[in-house]
């Protein structure tokens, strides 16, 4: 077997490998990121130019700690991107498939999920992760409505450390 070449679309993930910290929330409206007790960390890795590894830590708005960690690479014998999320919150493991927008920054990870309502079911949900430059990238998550439109409930802001 052949090993894998990166293709351009690795290049994108390639962008966000670092240490970063999460400057705002719309998620937890005390948040402070200069406060050590309630700082949210990402550290993102490469796993041969092919993947993304990220690991986030920090607290919940409830004070209760928590970490996460995501899995992004492009697969191009399917054409998507591909990846996976785990949270120490839930039992659900989250699988993505996405895609990179036209304007070439922001790549739209799609999942579904337990719905939030409380129904028992599932929905559909797009966590996006959008990098406006090499130092700053925002990530929010929207799930699908009754209409077929995303309705976003969170938003955050990172700053490369």
């Amino acid at each position: 077997m052949e090993s894998a070449k990166p293709q351009k679309q690795h290049e994108f993930l390639q962008r966000i490998v670092g240490d970063w910290v999460m400057v705002s929330t719309s998620g937890h409206e005390g948040y402070n990121p200069d406060d050590p007790e309630q700082v949210f960390t990402e550290t993102v890795k490469s796993i041969g130019g092919l993947w993304i590894v990220g690991e986030g830590k920090g607290k919940m708005p409830d004070g209760s700690p928590m970490t996460a960690l995501i899995t992004v690479g492009y697969d191009p014998d399917r054409g998507d991107f591909v990846g996976t999320w785990v949270g120490s919150m839930m039992t659900n493991l989250w699988v993505y498939k996405g895609w990179l927008e036209a304007d070439g920054k922001t790549l739209t990870l799609e999942a579904e999920g337990p719905a939030m309502d409380g129904t028992g079911g599932t929905a559909v949900y797009h966590d996006v992760l959008t990098l406006h430059d090499d130092n700053n990238r925002t990530f929010s998550g929207s799930v699908r409505q009754p209409d077929g439109s995303f309705k976003q409930f969170m938003s955050s802001e990172f700053r490369r450390k």
